[in-house]
């Protein structure tokens, strides 16, 4: 769910223009205090900013994917020993049966023998 949420976020961020990370604000406010003219473009303190946000940005997309990896391994190893754990409660339910079906055979040839 919250990777819904964190997928929606970042596409209205990049369609929303003023979506900047917060070294691209201070890049820009950096590159404004140089800028004696007033004229607000992208500097280069913003550029470096918005390359350092995306950076980022980019390391916790690759530290979720593998958490998502770990996660997804851990349901694997959860799904197969569960299938295992199954099918050794048959197995043992199966051998239960058996057993006690042989023990009611050697009841009976017990009490056949003390003549019962």
């Amino acid at each position: 769910m919250n990777r819904k949420f964190s997928t929606s976020a970042l596409i209205v961020c990049g369609l929303l223009a003023a979506c900047d990370g917060p070294r691209e604000n201070a890049g820009e406010k950096a590159d404004a205090a140089v800028n004696a003219s007033g004229v607000i473009q992208d500097g280069p303190q913003e550029r470096l900013g918005e390359i350092q946000d995306r950076t980022a940005k980019d390391r916790t997309k690759a530290i979720e994917a593998q958490a998502d990896a770990a996660e997804d391994r851990a349901d694997e190893i959860k799904t197969s020993a569960d299938q295992r754990a199954d099918a050794l409660e048959s197995q043992a339910k199966a051998l239960r049966q058996q057993a006690k079906g042989q023990a009611r055979a050697l009841d009976q040839q017990a009490d056949a023998i003390r003549g019962k």
